[in-house]
């Protein structure tokens, strides 16, 4: 009686279970790609954002994000002019987004202006609120929420600090970008 040779392979059940599990997954994968083409390729974000968000960045150096910010005859404002004049904690008013209301410069000791500017919205009901430099606050028309020179709440109803904005000061410009920074510095 012949005898037969019986080939036994090493590779064991687990072993093919993981490798049917790679092939299924890899095959999956491809197919997802495929119908998804904005996955696999990269994204560039477009140089007005990019230096919006961050302003200093080494692509932004000459760059000028934003809209300037105009005085109260609609003049663009020069950095070295205002700061002449301002005071620290004394927010000045200027303009120049559009269909907004007047945005707050925050004046910082040196004098320097710092790198978030302050919507005038009452975050308690939206009503627009106004510097009272007698004060030295932002005073709520509608009911009362007082707020600092930075825009933090000093008295309610209001529970959040007032709205901010991101400020470049560069090449002698104020310029105003209508996104909120990536940190409150407050």
């Amino acid at each position: 009686m012949p005898q037969q040779i019986r080939f036994t392979t090493s590779i064991s059940s687990k072993s093919r279970r993981k490798f049917l599990q790679y092939l299924v997954g890899g095959g999956i994968g491809t197919l997802a790609l495929g119908f998804f083409p904005e996955i696999s390729e990269s994204y560039e974000v477009d140089l007005e954002t990019l230096c919006s968000l961050f302003p200093y960045n080494s692509r932004c150096q000459d760059y000028l994000p934003g809209v300037r910010a105009l005085d109260s005859k609609k003049t663009p404002i020069q950095v070295d002019a205002l700061l002449t004049t301002a005071k620290p904690e004394n927010p000045i008013a200027v303009s120049g987004l559009p269909d907004q209301d007047p945005v707050y410069l925050v004046i910082k000791t040196g004098p320097k202006i710092a790198e978030y500017g302050l919507r005038p919205i009452c975050t308690h009901r939206g009503c627009t609120v106004e510097w009272k430099a007698d004060r030295q606050q932002f005073i709520c028309p509608c009911h009362g929420s007082q707020y600092d020179a930075e825009g933090r709440v000093v008295h309610g109803p209001a529970k959040r600090p007032l709205p901010l904005l991101t400020v470049v000061v560069k090449q002698n410009q104020i310029r105003l970008v209508s996104q909120k920074p990536a940190i409150d510095p407050r």
